[in-house]
C-alpha cells in the first residue's frame, strides 16, 4: 500500500478563521469571554492544535486543554477531576454517563479514526507493503523496532495492537524491539528511533506531521476509535461551552478532521 503524504494545512486554517468569523460568531467576539477547561483524548490533539487558534480570536473565549488516553479519563473523572467539556470514546462517554458524571443527553459525536502505520518518510529502503495480514506479520518482523501506546495507559489503539500482536503469535519474538509511547506521541517516538523503526498508532497522530509517512492497516486488522464530547455532570452550563461544542461541528473544523485522516458523518 503506497504511504499518504503529510497535509498541507495552511488552506484549512484560513477556512477555519473565515467561516468562524461570517457564520458562527458574526465576525465580532462575543461579551463575556471565558476560559474553558477541556479534557480530551490525546488523539484529538492534532486536530485541536490546528483550529483552538481561530476559536480564541474570534470568540474570545480561552481554551485549557489537557490530554490524556481514554482509559485514563474515565479512572479520572471517576476519580473527581473537574472539566467543563470532556472529549473521549463513545465507551468512556458511556461509562461515565451511566455513573453520574456526564450530563445524559448532552452527547455530541465528532468524528471516529482508524488505526495506521508510521514510517518515516525518504527512507533509503522502499516503504513496506502492507496489503494483507501477511504482509503486516512480515513489516512487524523486519522491523528494527516497533512502536505503539503502552495499552497499561488505557489508549484504544494501545490495546488494539497488544491484542493484534498476541492474536498473529507474535508477542514474544517481537517482545525485545517494542518501545512504548505515553499516547498522542508515538509518532514522534518512532520517528526519533531512526531508520527502519515501525510505529502503530491513530491515524489522526500521524497524518500532517513533518516527517512521516503513513500506511493503512489491512481491514482485517483495523478498529475505529470514536470521539464523543459531553459535558459533565456539576460543570457550569455556560454559553461559551455551547459555542465551543457549535464550532467543533462547522463544516471549517470538519474539513480539518477530515484532512486529518478522521471519518465524520
Amino acid at each position: 500500500m503506497r504511504a499518504k503524504s503529510p497535509t498541507n494545512s495552511v488552506a484549512a486554517r484560513a477556512a477555519i478563521s473565515v467561516a468562524l468569523a461570517g457564520a458562527l460568531l458574526g465576525g465580532t467576539k462575543q461579551a463575556g469571554a471565558e476560559e474553558i477547561q477541556i479534557l480530551s483524548a490525546a488523539s484529538m490533539q492534532t486536530v485541536l492544535n490546528e483550529v483552538i487558534g481561530a476559536f480564541e480570536r474570534t470568540s474570545g473565549h480561552k481554551l485549557v486543554i489537557r490530554y490524556s488516553t481514554m482509559g485514563a479519563i474515565t479512572e479520572r473523572v471517576m476519580g473527581g477531576e473537574v472539566a467543563d467539556l470532556i472529549i473521549s470514546s463513545p465507551t468512556s462517554i458511556s461509562t461515565l454517563a451511566a455513573r453520574g458524571k456526564i450530563n445524559i443527553g448532552s452527547e455530541v459525536a465528532i468524528a471516529r479514526t482508524g488505526v495506521g502505520i508510521v514510517v518515516a518518510s525518504g527512507e533509503p529502503k522502499p516503504l513496506p507493503r502492507v496489503e494483507s495480514v501477511e504482509d503486516f506479520k512480515r513489516a512487524l518482523l523486519a522491523a528494527k523496532v516497533v512502536v505503539y501506546a503502552n495499552p497499561a495507559g488505557g489508549g484504544a489503539a494501545g490495546i488494539h495492537i497488544a491484542r493484534v500482536i498476541d492474536k498473529l503469535g507474535l508477542a514474544e519474538r517481537l517482545k525485545p524491539k517494542i518501545r512504548f509511547g505515553a499516547g498522542g506521541d508515538v509518532t514522534e517516538v518512532t520517528l526519533a528511533q531512526g531508520e527502519g523503526a515501525l510505529g502503530l498508532t491513530q491515524v489522526s497522530e500521524i497524518v500532517g506531521k513533518a516527517g512521516a509517512a503513513l500506511i493503512s492497516l489491512p481491514d482485517e486488522l483495523q478498529n475505529y476509535t470514536g470521539f464523543v464530547a459531553g459535558t459533565p455532570t456539576g460543570a457550569h452550563l455556560s454559553e461559551a461551552v455551547g459555542t465551543l461544542i457549535k464550532f467543533l461541528k462547522t463544516p471549517a473544523v470538519l474539513a480539518v478532521l477530515k484532512a486529518k485522516g478522521m471519518q465524520v458523518e
